[in-house]
């Protein structure tokens, strides 16, 4: 609400109050009712607020238009409840010229989801909460009443009685789709933990065609041919040994930081540009090494082996990095998996990402073990090289992704400074490499090395320098959930693209599908509102969102009718995927 509007609603509330009309005069009803016959330790379940408004009378909805103030529950639980944030229905268009406002006439049920502790115990367990609101007709008046609940406390959970069900059915009915628990069709159904650990394999598997992963991967599969059989089976494991411990401390860290109140995801990470910044440095460094700039292996941590070496640590280390290169990817599958994991205990949770990460690492220690495959690749041979040079210039394509990625977050003069450490990198590679080679003895030779080493790291230090704030991005079909709640309103289908400037993913829907002639005449046909949330840089709001659809990462494409009825796609696009979306809403 805009300040004009806000003046408005003091001026209505003063002259009801100057007018004599008694706050809580029997208005607006409040009661509060509970989905569930009893609840049970641990198991949230919904509530509902009940405002039964006199005929002519309204409140107002979250987002309340030129004038009025939200409905506001302020609640008094028994210890260890959580509450969630009020579900609004969609609001009613009211007009009083040349105000418009959004609320509601007759009964409203704002419904909320609250959470016992699991250390739960007692027979019954008390809940209150004060509600405040404004009620209009040709005045407006606040109101306020408290409401109480007693629920029964049972081990297991109860169902609700016959009367509440359709009670709750009516009040997820006048729902927008975005809404936690709106009904959907097309809502994913509920996974059981098998099934997302066979999804969380799938996606791994598939992860290793995604463009994050495949450079690398590539590599390796050579790699194969330069490594003595009798170690294969030994490379292949370590290697998934990397890769497994990667995403256990990925997962881990996500747990953790999420416990802590962070609204975080999956590649949430390349939110943070300093580490955008250290990808796009190690990639410009691997590439120097493949084009054979420098390669001083056991001197600095085993970089100069990374992805060809035979060792049994760049084995492991090569699994690392396939798990840091394939953070920007979302493969099919991956979302719903992810999403149900970060929902779950935190066991089940690294259960799941271990199934992932074990999806990623199969072809490769499948292959360890049955290198029959290798047949299939030409003998080595001074190919060999050329490919692997040529695979350099992918790392750089991946290092200038970054950059451009870093623009987006932090705007060209952290591009600068990042230019400036790939510079310095590069002198330091050159040092260690060709420079120290000519060297006339060992001692000369070593002693320029370490020189090249410490320009290399000095330079890396810089990346420290690219945090700082977020640059704001103008776009003026930003997301937001107000945003999707009046254009559905207005009766417009709305089409909200989740996305980040450094998932690949979303970059390829983007250039192949979204951005092409026959889906944007698709959408202005059918005045599709199109909205981006941006995810590129940390947006709790957007990271909620992502939430409410069970996702724990981007891509995420939804599909709103102008009925409110939503569908949400895959996440790997196509013109005639999206097509045949619009064409099912429109029947």
């Amino acid at each position: 609400m805009n300040r004009y509007g806000r003046f408005i609603a003091f001026l209505l509330a003063l002259s009801a109050a100057c007018g004599g009309v008694r706050a809580g005069e029997a208005h607006v009803r409040a009661e509060l009712f509970s989905e569930p016959a009893a609840v049970s330790p641990g198991t949230p379940f919904w509530v509902a607020v009940r405002l039964t408004m006199a005929p002519g009378w309204h409140t107002y909805s979250k987002d309340p238009g030129d004038s009025g103030l939200p409905t506001k529950i302020r609640w008094r639980l028994p210890d260890g409840f959580a509450a969630g944030e009020i579900q609004w229905p969609v609001p009613k268009r009211i007009e009083t010229p040349p105000l418009v406002n959004f609320g509601y006439e007759d009964t409203v049920s704002l419904l909320v989801q609250l959470t016992p502790p699991s250390s739960l115990a007692g027979e019954k367990a008390i809940l209150s909460a004060q509600v405040t609101w404004l009620e209009c007709k040709d005045v407006c008046v606040p109101g306020k009443a408290d409401v109480s609940l007693t629920v029964p406390v049972s081990s297991q959970p109860s169902p609700p009685t016959a009367e509440m069900a359709s009670f709750f059915a009516e009040a997820r009915a006048r729902l927008p789709a975005g809404s936690e628990t709106a009904p959907s069709a097309s809502r994913d159904p509920p996974l059981s933990l098998g099934f997302a650990l066979l999804l969380a394999f799938l996606g791994g598997l598939l992860l290793n065609l995604m463009p994050c992963v495949l450079p690398v991967l590539s590599i390796k599969f050579l790699g194969f041919l330069e490594t003595p059989r009798e170690t294969l089976r030994k490379h292949g494991l370590l290697y998934g040994a990397g890769v497994l411990l990667s995403f256990l401390v990925l997962a881990g860290l996500l747990i953790v930081l999420r416990a802590g109140g962070e609204k975080l995801g999956w590649g949430f990470q390349l939110q943070s540009p300093v580490f955008v910044g250290f990808l796009g440095a190690l990639f410009f460094a691997l590439g120097l090494n493949l084009l054979g700039v420098f390669e001083i292996g056991t001197s600095l941590v085993g970089l100069g082996g990374f992805l060809g070496g035979k060792s049994s640590r760049n084995a492991f280390l090569s699994g690392v990095l396939a798990v840091l290169v394939a953070t920007p990817c979302t493969a099919p599958f991956m979302g719903p998996a992810l999403g149900y994991a970060l929902t779950q205990s935190a066991l089940s949770s690294l259960i799941i990402f271990c199934s992932l990460g074990f999806g990623l690492a199969f072809p490769y220690v499948l292959l360890s073990f049955f290198p029959v495959g290798l047949r299939w690749i030409p003998k080595p041979g001074a190919w060999m090289l050329t490919l692997k040079q040529g695979m350099a210039f992918l790392f750089f394509g991946t290092s200038l992704w970054m950059v451009w990625v870093l623009g987006l977050q932090r705007g060209t003069e952290m591009v600068s400074v990042l230019l400036l450490i790939f510079l310095g990198i590069s002198v330091g590679a050159w040092l260690a490499g060709p420079v120290a080679e000519r060297a006339r003895s060992d001692v000369k030779r070593i002693r320029v090395r370490r020189v090249g080493v410490a320009v290399a790291v000095l330079s890396a230090l810089g990346l420290w320098a690219l945090g700082g704030p977020a640059t704001e991005r103008p776009d003026d079909h930003r997301y937001s959930q107000a945003k999707v709640d009046s254009l559905l309103a207005e009766g417009r289908p709305v089409f909200v693209d989740f996305t980040a400037a450094w998932c690949i993913t979303c970059q390829v829907n983007e250039r192949t599908t979204l951005s092409s002639s026959k889906v944007r005449e698709a959408f202005r046909k059918r005045n599709v509102a199109v909205l981006v949330a941006d995810w590129t840089n940390r947006d709790p709001d957007i990271t909620r969102a992502l939430e409410q659809f069970g996702r724990n990462g981007v891509p995420l494409y939804v599909l709103y009718s102008a009925r409110g009825e939503r569908v949400v796609l895959p996440a790997v696009l196509t013109p005639d995927i999206v097509l045949k979306a619009l064409d099912s809403l429109q029947e």
